[in-house]
Parts: structure tokens; C-alpha cells; sequence
């Protein structure tokens, strides 16, 4: 039997990777222009993200159907291209600084001309000639278009999560980039997945007939996070890649305020990046509400395992991320016994469908966030009990994903034979709108 060749398109990092890639020095002039600029704080750090990619390639790994290739951007890079080989998976990084200032330039036909990812791509894709690309996420420009040059091959997109979302720009115009690039993703690639209903509803306004969208998750890996004893610094966490209004970022501070009035030592640790205006902002308002001796802020962490340690020197952590279906932080939180308050999303109710296994307050109720919070610290019992239901929710949602994921890859060979033949796709690979959640 002959092996399915997948170039995964992936905009990600890990220790792993970084062994293998060789790094120009840190400059300087680079980190001042990106806050000249105005560029996501992220863009100048090398550091873990995006370690979802890292799950699919540990299963693909296992696989001996399939040959895996992975590109995506990395900043830093002595060589416009980076190749090398690691465990039977071939990795094809190309540079990123370029196409990163790229964004700048909203106006989406100029910026595809001028953009440097296409080009690389283009290069790796006449190198390993695949028969399916995957892109793995279409809100990040710099990574997706790369699958806008492989129109000769049958393409598939995992949405990670979907930029045209009218929840997601309630707290800003929306980046016109993200939204052109998504945009023509989801009209000019065939093949689509998504892990949510909400997701899929979405897909679906931008999408025709003839195209196929897909049920998946991303696969778990082998072992939930586990917790590890630490001694706890603060009561409260709210960590994320880059905060903001959409993260809660500001609302968890204002339900701070309202603790403080009953504990006035009350902490919260904000970990994670933060664009100039938004750190600006958000001082500012820690400074209005009197509470410079509570708020913390600590910067990104360049290894995910020193973030995860980190985050469980908190007692619990308050995640009302307001355009999510969940987010990943949720997650972790959870998996390492971490009991959450969060708002109201169309994903968070599932948590509490069996168990109570989270404190979910109303979207935008920062009085009801601050009362789930004062239970926290008032009710040890309930605290314990959120602690070991989160735990259970994710030892449980790990077979789920499995077989979700197991569901997705069962596709790829009806993907290709449809591309190439027209043979149809079998329904149980399709995302069921009356049943998938």
C-alpha cells in the first residue's frame, strides 16, 4: 500500500524545532520597529506556540500510511529556507520577518504581491509534490495564504478558529487582512474542517455547495497534562498568546475591583503578551480602580512547559475569553486541576453538562465573573469539587478528540480520490449540523 504524502502548512514552534533550525542574533532594530510599528507583541519572540501542530505530527509519526512534510514561517533564520529531518517527519521552515511587516499593508491584493510566504511555498510545494496539503488554521495571514498557492493539489483546512465572526470584532474594526485572506480561503479551498457548530454555521456563510466541510479535533496527546505541587503567589490567573478585550483581559481586572472591596489583598497574575496600547490601557485602568498592588503582569515564557508550571502557582483562574467557542486555556487550566470562571460562549455550557465542572457567568457580566470568583476564595468545597470535575471533563473529552481526529483522517484518502475523480465523500466524515456539537 502506498503512502498518503501530506504537506501540513503550520505556523508553530517548539523546543523540539528550534534545535534544529539555525538562528540570526537577536536584533534590536527589529523589536523597535515592531513597536513603531504597532506589530502583535508575539511577532519578535521566538517561543513555543501553536503546540496543537505538535499533537498531529506525534500521530502522524505513528503512522506508516503516511509520509509528512511541514512547513510554515519562523522568524530569526539564518536561510530563507531551514530544512531538516527529525523522527521520518521532513520540516520545511522559510522566514517570516518580511511577510510579519507585510501586514501592514491592509489592502489584500497589494499585500498578496508583496507578501513572501506564496513564494516559499511555492518553492516547498515543487520540492515534495504532496498529494493533500492541510493548513492548519486561516486567521493568521502570514501562514494561510501559503495554501492559496497550491491550487493543484487537492487542499484541506482545519479552522482553528474563524476571523469572520461578527462576535469577534464587537471590541474592534477587525484587522482587513485576516478577514480578506479567510475570506478567500474558505471560497477557494474545497475541503474544510471544523470542531464546532458555531464554527460550521460560519464556514457555511462563505462557503457554496460544492465544497465539503468536516468534523474534526486536533488529536490529544498520549497523556493529559498532569499537576504539579507548587506553592501558590497568587489567587488569580488570566493567561493568554495576546490579550485584550476579547480575551476578558479587561473585564477580569474590573471584577478584581469588586473582590478587593471584600479582600483587599486579592491578587491576579495577567501572563502572556500584550500590544503596547493594550498594556497602556490596561495600567491605566488598573490605576483608576486602585488596584496597582493587586495586578501582576508577567511577560511570555519561551518554553510552554515553564508557562504551565507558572500558571499553577495560582489558586484559580478567571478566563471570560469573549470570542471563543473554549480556548486552549481553558483547557490547560482545567487539566491541571485549575477550577475557572469563565463567560458564557456558545462552547463553555458543555463543560457543566454532565458535572459541574466550571463557574460560568453571563457574557459581559463582570458582577456575576466577580461572584464566581468570591465563591472561589469563600468555598473550599466547591473550589475542590470544580478542581476534580475540570480534571474528569478532560480525561474524558481525550477519546472524544481521538475519535474525532480518527473521523478526520479516515477522510484524507476520499479527499484525494474526489479531487482526482469525483468519487464521493462518505457522510460519517462530514460535520452533521443536527448532531456534531
Amino acid at each position: 500500500m502506498s503512502k498518503i504524502k501530506i504537506l501540513l502548512i503550520a505556523g508553530f514552534s517548539d523546543s523540539e524545532i528550534r534545535e534544529h533550525l539555525s538562528f540570526r542574533k537577536e536584533s534590536k532594530l527589529f523589536h523597535r520597529l515592531i513597536k513603531l510599528f504597532h506589530l502583535p507583541a508575539r511577532v519578535g519572540h521566538v517561543r513555543d506556540h501553536a503546540l496543537w501542530v505538535r499533537s498531529m505530527i506525534m500521530y502522524f509519526e505513528k503512522r506508516d500510511d503516511i509520509e509528512l512534510h511541514v512547513a510554515g514561517p519562523h522568524i530569526r533564520l539564518k536561510k530563507s529556507i531551514e530544512e531538516f529531518e527529525s523522527r521520518g517527519v521532513r520540516y520545511h521552515f522559510f522566514r517570516s520577518e518580511f511577510s510579519a511587516f507585510a501586514r501592514l499593508v491592509k489592502n489584500y491584493k497589494l499585500w498578496r504581491c508583496l507578501q513572501r510566504s506564496g513564494y516559499y511555498t511555492q518553492i516547498i510545494l515543487k520540492q515534495v509534490n504532496p498529494d493533500l496539503v492541510i493548513l492548519s488554521g486561516a486567521e493568521n495571514p502570514v501562514t494561510s495564504v501559503s495554501i492559496l498557492y497550491a491550487k493543484q493539489y487537492p487542499r484541506l483546512c482545519l479552522c482553528q478558529t474563524v476571523y469572520n465572526d461578527p462576535d469577534m470584532h464587537r471590541f474592534s474594526a477587525g484587522d482587513p487582512l485576516k478577514i480578506a485572506v479567510e475570506q478567500a480561503i474558505f471560497s477557494e479551498v474545497r475541503y474544510i474542517g471544523v470542531y464546532c457548530k458555531k464554527h460550521y454555521d460560519l464556514v457555511r456563510e462563505h462557503t457554496s455547495d460544492d465544497q465539503f466541510v468536516f468534523k474534526y479535533n486536533y488529536p490529544p496527546r498520549e497523556n493529559l497534562l498532569e499537576p504539579t505541587e507548587t506553592a501558590k503567589k497568587y489567587d488569580f490567573v488570566n493567561f493568554a498568546a495576546s490579550h485584550g478585550k476579547g480575551k476578558g483581559s479587561y473585564d477580569s481586572i474590573r471584577a478584581l475591583a469588586i473582590v478587593k472591596e471584600r479582600y483587599p489583598e486579592v491578587t491576579l497574575n495577567i501572563v502572556g503578551g500584550c500590544s503596547e496600547n493594550v498594556k497602556k490601557e490596561l495600567l491605566e485602568l488598573i490605576k483608576e480602580l486602585g488596584l496597582e498592588s493587586n495586578v501582576v503582569f508577567t511577560p511570555f515564557f519561551e518554553d510552554r512547559n515553564d508557562v504551565l508550571l507558572h500558571i499553577q502557582q495560582s489558586r484559580f483562574a478567571v478566563l471570560p475569553s469573549k470570542v471563543d467557542n473554549t480556548s486552549g486555556t481553558m483547557s490547560q487550566a482545567m487539566s491541571l486541576g485549575i477550577p475557572i470562571v469563565v463567560y458564557k460562549t456558545s462552547g463553555t455550557p458543555a463543560f457543566n453538562k454532565e458535572k459541574d465542572c466550571a463557574l460560568i457567568a453571563e457574557m459581559d457580566d463582570v458582577e456575576g465573573l466577580a461572584r464566581h470568583m468570591l465563591t472561589l476564595m469563600e468555598n473550599p468545597e466547591k473550589s475542590e469539587t470544580l478542581k476534580k470535575n475540570g480534571r474528569w471533563y478532560k480525561e474524558n473529552q481525550v477519546e472524544t478528540s481521538r475519535r474525532n481526529w480518527e473521523r478526520m483522517v479516515n477522510s484524507f484518502q476520499s479527499i484525494i480520490d474526489n479531487y482526482k475523480n469525483g468519487s464521493p465523500i462518505p457522510t460519517e466524515g462530514l460535520f452533521n449540523p443536527e448532531t456534531d456539537e
